[in-house]
């Protein structure tokens, strides 16, 4: 109509003649002027890779469409799995995949309603609840310990004597045995009488020093990214078997958690692990750094086994085994970092570099060889037990496993 007046072409109103007669036949009386939206969650909470149904229900009368669109967090992906009316309601179901840990913010989730035809629209953002996305666990296929425990109860094997399940050995009998232990087949080969002897069940205490310093890597597989999930899968198996497990966090602020043992210790050491890598708020706000000459004697039990997790970047590392090293510990430190420098190809500039810091690397690894520690190299996907067991047991010090 306004095209008409202006240019004084009188056809041009023939134009605005279907969008007359849809607002006349669809006025805005009959519009709905509420709607009742949910948008939840079937879990708050779950694993790297697992997926996670984000449920929409939307209940207006007189809607004739709805468009939805979750917004998604960058290592989140997401498909529509299932639409709808059930009844009077609009339901959409969205099964999420989140790919890395820590805390993502599902949503808004963007609605457009439409009405009258289509004449008319209206568009809101519903929030949806944040999701906790907690480190897969690296693999291992059993806890393992070094022979000489100190806890008198646990599921280790040690090497003294006492009253658990394997079998240790055969001695003579003497009085005060039980009758039960008796071993029949050796005491009739050797006309006396003689026992079998087990070997005492240990408990262990694990102690999990995480450097958190520097994130080096490509994300998702970054030294950060690898170093929680070797502490979750070593804490869960620890746990699991009825192990004491501690974890200390240095590089940024200082935090620990004392050792103990059950599932409420795996909850807490999950949500300790979660906090290495601060959220923008935490950034902004800043924190007071201290180093770990700062942690309490307590944190580190008499023989605990310590294990220190670290891409062996700067002396952070180095100092942190001197320290455990006056306190009476020997630690293993397990390098997280698996990928060079990201460096232009072709650069003799780039190429010198690259040997530089490889050097350096190299130098911190020579370093802790003269303190006495090995060094287990883990590059994200390999199976951690035979590692392990080989650096506490038969490892020489400083040696790369």
């Amino acid at each position: 109509m306004a095209g008409a007046v202006v240019t004084a072409h009188g056809e041009l109103l023939v134009l605005a003649v279907l969008p007359l007669v849809l607002m006349v036949t669809a006025p805005r009386a009959g519009l709905p002027t509420t709607a009742e939206v949910t948008a939840t969650l079937s879990a708050t909470r779950c694993v790297e890779d697992d997926e996670v149904d984000l449920v929409l229900r939307i209940r207006a009368d007189g809607v004739e469409r709805v468009d939805a669109d979750p917004v998604l967090a960058e290592w989140t992906t997401g498909r529509l799995a299932e639409r709808g009316r059930d009844g009077r309601t609009t339901v959409a179901r969205w099964t999420l995949g989140p790919s890395r840990w820590g805390r993502q913010q599902v949503g808004p989730l963007r609605l457009q309603l439409l009405a009258g035809g289509g004449c008319y629209s209206a568009r809101l953002d519903v929030p949806v609840e944040d999701l906790v996305v907690f480190p897969a666990a690296a693999a291992l296929a059993r806890a393992v310990a070094p022979h000489e425990l100190a806890a008198p109860l646990g599921e280790h094997t040690s090497r003294a004597v006492g009253s658990g399940v394997e079998f240790a050995g055969v001695r003579p009998y003497a009085p005060g045995d039980r009758q039960r232990d008796v071993d029949w087949r050796t005491s009739a080969r050797h006309g006396e009488l003689f026992v079998r002897q087990y070997a005492a069940e240990r408990a262990f205490d694990l102690v999990l020093v995480l450097d958190t310093a520097v994130d080096a890597g490509e994300a998702g597989r970054s030294s950060l990214d690898l170093t929680v999930r070797a502490a979750t899968g070593l804490a869960q198996s620890y746990l699991r078997a009825h192990d004491r497990v501690g974890v200390v966090t240095f590089g940024g602020p200082l935090h620990w958690l004392a050792p103990a043992t059950g599932p409420r210790q795996l909850f807490r050491v999950s949500e300790a692990l979660m906090s290495v890598r601060p959220d923008e708020s935490e950034q902004a706000a800043g924190s007071v750094e201290f180093g770990l000459d700062h942690l309490p004697r307590g944190m580190l039990p008499r023989r605990a086994f310590v294990a220190l997790l670290t891409p062996l970047l700067d002396d952070g590392p180095l100092e942190a085994v001197r320290l455990m090293r006056a306190r009476g510990f020997a630690p293993l430190v397990v390098d997280v970092l698996n990928s060079d420098p990201d460096l232009p190809a072709g650069s003799r500039a780039a190429a010198l570099a690259l040997r530089t810091w490889r050097l350096q690397r190299e130098s911190l690894s020579v370093e802790l060889g003269r303190l006495g520690v090995a060094v287990l190299d883990w590059d994200g996907d390999a199976e951690l037990t035979a590692g392990l067991q080989h650096a506490m047991r038969a490892a020489r010090p400083g040696a790369r496993v």
